[in-house]
């Protein structure tokens, strides 16, 4: 395992960060990417469309943002995104049209997609986590397949066992929804190009494996 902290962001869980666009899942790249692959070169731009037919794209774009074709970031973020070990994930170019799909906004992006996903959480050594079980009706319902960030996330509220990962530097926990883990050192990278305030990062309680 890399050397330092770990660290955990609630960005994905951000609602202001959510921009309302569309896919068509029978474009080749798209089918590509339903295949768990990265989309090839003849494939790219991943093309992505305006969800509504009156949006003008006239706002400024923020760094991040979500919305139907996941995640996409900013060539700032890119540039930093690269520079790491992002194991599963891979990052592509991708164009954003209006509502005819013919028209292209002039945004540069990239969709940052594919997503190394671990399971490291242990709930019950963490704090505030939220989750509805299907079957909390009943007198000692089981524990919830995917479990929610806390309200009001703190320093040591996410509570995780890492196994070596490898020099990884970014994956996802599939049973804590929209939360981000990064590495020491991507941390500090994004910080020092200015990112501290989207990221929002705390620190997570490390377990040791014995």
């Amino acid at each position: 395992m890399a050397e330092g902290d770990i660290w955990v962001s609630n960005v994905l869980n951000n609602s202001s960060l959510v921009i309302g666009t569309n896919i068509d899942r029978e474009e080749p790249a798209w089918k590509t990417i339903a295949q768990g692959k990265k989309p090839a070169d003849e494939e790219l731009p991943i093309r992505i469309y305006a969800m509504y037919k009156d949006q003008a794209f006239t706002k400024k774009f923020p760094e991040l943002f979500e919305g139907g074709g996941g995640t996409k970031i900013s060539p700032q973020l890119e540039g930093i995104f690269r520079k790491f070990d992002l194991g599963a994930s891979w990052i592509c170019p991708a164009q954003l049209f209006l509502y005819d799909r013919a028209t292209p906004v002039d945004h540069q992006f990239s969709i940052y997609g594919g997503r190394e996903k671990l399971q490291f959480l242990i709930p019950e050594e963490s704090e505030g986590l939220r989750g509805y079980p299907v079957t909390r009706q009943q007198p000692n319902p089981p524990p919830p397949d995917v479990w929610e960030m806390p309200w009001e996330l703190k320093d040591n509220d996410i509570a995780i066992a890492p196994r070596d990962l490898g020099g990884l530097d970014i994956w996802y926990d599939p049973k804590l929804h929209g939360a981000m883990f990064f590495s020491d050192s991507l941390k500090q990278a994004l910080c020092d190009g200015g990112y501290a305030r989207l990221f929002k990062f705390y620190k997570c309680k490390v377990i040791a494996v014995h």
